[in-house]
């Protein structure tokens, strides 16, 4: 049996043919997996697992692509927000999620405190964000649902508008 070259142009045109099948294919399956995904905006943020809330509310710092003037908002560079929010279990069922800052005093943050929320003057606020002294605004609350365990929250806008 005589020796025979090895076919070295046939392989590189085989690898060739396999590797522009292969790049077809993700041209037409990328598209594909972004068509189907949920939105990942502002709209969709999640913010804390439902079962964290049966101990109390929590305070959690979220990062914004958009600037939306949120009281306590502040800049993270690039185009982005950083803004603090309180989550607490709703009454029934599903979570409340209200910003951490004061509607009266810009840079006056809003803790929690044993039964409510309370900023660095002392005006106080329900979990759900409700003045306790009826002189006082509420906080804003932005809309929230839990999904698969997870509070999920619609960062551009707030209940009251």
């Amino acid at each position: 049996m005589p020796d025979e070259p090895v076919p070295v142009r046939q392989a590189v045109v085989g690898c060739l043919v396999l590797a522009l099948v292969g790049l077809g294919l993700a041209a037409l399956v990328r598209p594909l997996i972004f068509s189907v995904a949920p939105p990942r905006d502002d709209t969709v943020v999640v913010v804390a697992q439902a079962t964290e809330l049966a101990d109390g509310p929590i305070r959690r710092d979220v990062l914004l692509g958009d600037s939306y003037g949120w009281d306590g908002e502040v800049d993270a560079g690039d185009g982005n927000a950083q803004l603090a929010v309180i989550v607490a279990e709703a009454q029934g069922a599903g979570a409340v999620v209200v910003a951490a800052a004061s509607p009266v005093e810009e840079g006056c943050a809003v803790e929690i405190a044993d039964d409510r929320l309370r900023d660095c003057a002392g005006r106080a606020w329900t979990f759900a964000g409700i003045p306790i002294d009826s002189a006082d605004p509420p906080l804003q609350r932005f809309p929230a649902v839990v999904e698969n365990g997870a509070v999920v929250v619609d960062m551009t806008r707030t209940l009251d508008g």
